[in-house]
């Protein structure tokens, strides 16, 4: 399923959407609305697709804690609680919470995800 041609379009006007964002199986993922919501998909990155700055952790301790920490999600089929474009972005959507800390399996199911990531080839 080709989403984008090059980074730039990726992180801009892509073809991103809840029936192309699937899994590894070729699998629809859930998004809200449906039991159970698995939209939020870890990526760590800003808008743009670049890493935070050094010290602003955003990716659970560099992907190596699963408790705690928080990682920036982004939700796969571009909803969310409000009409604005962090709630539509598929790589920014919020930080991760949750009882645990942010980073553990239960938090990222508390709030909408299943600890999902995305990984993209080029040709």
């Amino acid at each position: 399923m080709v989403v984008a041609h090059g980074v730039d379009e990726l992180h801009g006007d892509n073809n991103l959407t809840k029936q192309t964002a699937l899994t590894e199986k070729g699998d629809v993922v859930n998004g809200r609305g449906d039991t159970p919501n698995k939209h939020d998909a870890l990526t760590g990155s800003q808008p743009d697709g670049t890493a935070f700055p050094p010290g602003d952790d955003r990716t659970c301790h560099n992907w190596t804690s699963s408790t705690q920490g928080t990682a920036i999600v982004g939700h796969i089929d571009r909803q969310g609680l409000r009409d604005d474009a962090p709630s539509k972005s598929w790589n920014s959507s919020h930080p991760s919470r949750g009882p645990d800390g942010g980073c553990s399996q239960a938090d990222l199911r508390s709030t909408g995800g299943d600890g999902l990531f995305y990984c993209f080839a080029a040709n």
